[in-house]
């Protein structure tokens, strides 16, 4: 028979991957949904002439570590460290994307 000290960890092991059984079909689910703001970038560059683009102009704080940026309006704009302000086209440019789900207004 098993001694106690082996069973927890092994039950704790299975339960975990269990969780991660149930829990893959929908995160691949989320992560598979096409991102608007990306939509919206090419739309934008697609109908104006070569120029600033007034709409991506709104200044942004980028998160270096997660890849993400928060708008000026957000309780995290300044506080992420490492991080740095810059606008939002280049931040989309350079490959970050909205912490909270949209272009800034």
């Amino acid at each position: 028979m098993p001694s106690q000290n082996r069973v927890v960890p092994v039950a704790i092991v299975i339960l975990v991957l269990a969780a991660l059984a149930v829990l893959a079909p929908v995160l691949a689910k989320f992560h598979n949904q096409p991102a608007t703001w990306v939509a919206k970038i090419e739309v934008m560059s697609a109908n104006q002439p070569a120029g600033p683009d007034l709409e991506l102009k709104h200044n942004v704080w980028v998160n270096q570590r997660s890849g993400f940026y928060y708008c000026r309006q957000s309780k995290f704009y300044g506080r992420i460290h490492p991080g740095l302000s810059m606008r939002q086209g280049p931040a989309l440019l350079r490959g970050y994307r909205p912490a909270e789900g949209g272009m800034c207004p």
